[in-house]
């Protein structure tokens, strides 16, 4: 179906903060205009892929400072990580795995504000504890010079963290060895064994159990105080053959309501009501991609979002596609906080289904949101 470039997509455009909505997908080597007129993109929230092509982009979309703020994190040299115990542990029979990512403190303002004189400072000193398991610690992420992360026992690991106008984070795999079966002479098992395995994390301002069948899809998104200061938990189970890890980034309101209308043909392609960039992270929590996309309303009132990601070159590696929702409205530090989910599919070149992402989001006064969330490649994990 013959595309037009709306007149209007300027004025979205500027609502959007420069996302770009009018934007062509380019080589990420090459200079701008020479795409072929397929690849013209104009937004359409009534569209399977609501209005994106299967193109390359810039290097960033072109706007690496709009991200820079999620590039922030380092591998963890845990001395776990490389024993051969452990590896030996991860390979047995009906061992349990789950990544689980941890951030604290102003994740809604973090992505704006280098500086805040209104920030609370926050101790989150404290740490994390498996009970009948092990924690290798694979990340850290933008911990500051007096910050810094230990372990006491395979099973423990404690930090020291302070945050104001932004935020820290661990990432960690938790591994729960099987339990051992009873011998051929009717004896009992090991004891431990018989431990029930529990996730405990404690800090300053957050305390917190968590069996494994919470871990198994935990999504956590919690205000610890009236400053915005929250605990965010993500935690998935790790299947041998299913690929998954992490997105997050900032999810923002536009300023007003953006009603898309073809100028020649009048027709309504829908309500853009924001948008959303954040970066894509790998099985081990690198970052492997940039992600951006918009939401809004459909003709018929559907709740839509759409994206694309590609990755650190540029490269196309997929569009995403599906609905979102509102869990609640709260009131916090004197400004109204609206926080919901997002769950859709991620298709690569011809709308191919890759697999599927599940999320969280929360938004705030202007400038002001945060979205988190889950992708399994050609599985059921992110449902």
């Amino acid at each position: 179906m013959k595309q037009y470039i709306a007149h209007g997509m300027l004025v979205l455009a500027a609502a959007l903060l420069a996302f770009g909505c009018d934007s062509r997908g380019t080589d990420p080597v090459a200079p701008p205009g020479n795409e072929p007129l397929e690849a013209i993109e104009v937004i359409d929230l009534d569209s399977p892929t609501g209005g994106l092509a299967e193109t390359n982009e810039q290097i960033a979309f072109g706007e690496p400072e709009a991200f820079a703020f999620l590039a922030e994190e380092a591998e963890y040299d845990d001395p776990l990580q490389g024993q051969e115990q452990i590896r030996n542990l991860e390979r047995r029979d009906g061992v349990r795995i789950y990544r689980l990512r941890a951030l604290w403190g102003r994740v809604l303002a973090a992505q704006t504000d280098s500086v805040d004189n209104d920030c609370c400072p926050l101790d989150w000193s404290g740490g994390m504890h498996l009970e009948g398991g092990v924690i290798v610690v694979e990340r850290v992420i933008h911990f500051e010079e007096d910050d810094y992360i230990r372990r006491t026992a395979p099973g423990t690991i404690r930090w020291v963290s302070q945050t104001c106008a932004g935020f820290d984070g661990v990432q960690v795999r938790l591994i729960v060895p099987p339990v051992v079966a009873p011998d051929s002479t009717g004896g009992r098992p090991d004891s431990t064994s018989l431990t029930t395995p529990v996730l405990t994390i404690r800090t300053g301002p957050f305390s917190r159990r968590f069996t494994l069948r919470e871990l198994e899809k935990l999504e956590l998104l919690e205000p610890v105080d009236r400053c915005n200061n929250y605990m965010s938990i993500n935690s998935h189970r790790l299947l041998p053959g299913c690929p998954s890890g992490h997105l997050m980034g900032r999810w923002l309101k536009a300023a007003e309501p953006d009603t898309l209308v073809d100028p020649e043909t009048g027709a309504r392609r829908g309500v853009v009501l924001g948008h959303y960039r954040g970066m894509w992270f790998s099985e081990r929590g690198a970052a492997v991609g940039y992600v951006r996309g918009f939401y809004g309303l459909s003709n018929t009132g559907e709740r839509r979002f759409f994206g694309k990601y590609i990755n650190m070159s540029g490269e196309f590696m997929g569009l995403i596609a599906g609905n979102w929702g509102i869990d609640s409205n709260e009131i916090l530090a004197a400004a109204v906080i609206e926080r919901g989910w997002f769950e859709g599919l991620w298709y690569g070149r011809r709308r191919a289904a890759l697999g599927r992402l599940k999320g969280e989001w929360i938004t705030g006064e202007a400038d002001r949101g945060y979205f988190k969330g889950i992708w399994a490649r050609n599985c059921g994990e992110a449902e």
